[in-house]
């Protein structure tokens, strides 16, 4: 068995079309990619309120095993949500590098509580979505935000949290790219990984003219060439790349 896999992770509410140019890059690069489609997402709202957290955890952990059974090495990539899966993926599995695109870590104070206050009231709230810098660009994502699936997104940031400490026993390195402006997420998601995790483990890419959704944005091109030289630097790539999983 020889070869490097990436697990790659979409956000809260969207599909992995924010992430396919992402994944196409890497795929082109001789990475072997699994892009999968969360539970809960591209169907409708009313299935993500319905989805518990560990479901979508397990499916998180699902594709670091699918690749593990045909790559030596395997790393995690992930946007928003999909980058606190990236983490909890490499607390319990044996990852080579982590990169996280505006991770989801923490919401802003309250949002979680509110969230279930608000909940017991009306189903959902506005969309999320499409926080682009870029004009034209539309992130495919829920028209409707579930509130029920934003207090179990809190109590999912919440249990990595509490998983980063096994990230920086292992030094395990982790690639972050950091937005200057984030409509979706506070500063202090990113900031936490900076308390836990140490300067040689922890390297950041900030990023000036994009927004949340940086990998449909404006340095989504940096991100692919960051992305692939910091995954390059932990192992030289060799062979075709396999085909990308649907």
């Amino acid at each position: 068995m020889s070869g490097f896999g990436v697990s790659v992770f979409h956000g809260f509410t969207s599909t992995p079309a924010s992430m396919r140019p992402l994944a196409d890059a890497l795929q082109q690069a001789g990475f072997t990619v699994d892009l999968p489609l969360l539970p809960g997402h591209g169907t409708s709202w009313e299935d993500l309120a319905s989805t518990p957290r560990s479901q979508i955890m397990r499916a998180a952990l699902a594709s670091y095993d699918r690749l593990a059974v045909r790559c030596s090495r395997v790393a995690t990539v992930g946007l928003s949500m999909g980058g606190s899966l990236a983490l909890h993926v490499a607390a319990h599995r044996q990852v080579e590098a982590v990169s996280v695109i505006n991770p989801g870590l923490r919401l802003a104070p309250l949002t979680g509580p509110k969230a279930w206050v608000l909940g017991r009231i009306r189903p959902s709230v506005a969309s999320i979505a499409g926080d682009i810098a870029k004009p034209d660009v539309v992130e495919e994502a829920y028209a409707q935000t579930p509130l029920r699936a934003v207090v179990q997104l809190d109590r999912l940031f919440a249990q990595v949290r509490r998983e980063l400490p096994e990230l920086a026993r292992r030094q395990t390195p982790v690639l972050l790219f950091r937005s200057g402006v984030d409509n979706v997420l506070p500063p202090s998601s990113a900031a936490t990984l900076g308390r836990t995790l140490s300067a040689e483990q922890l390297e950041v890419v900030e990023l000036t003219r994009s927004q949340h959704v940086a990998t449909l944005d404006h340095e989504a091109e940096t991100i692919h060439e960051q992305l692939i030289d910091f995954l390059h630097r932990r192992h030289q790539v060799a062979g075709p790349p396999e085909r990308m999983a649907p």
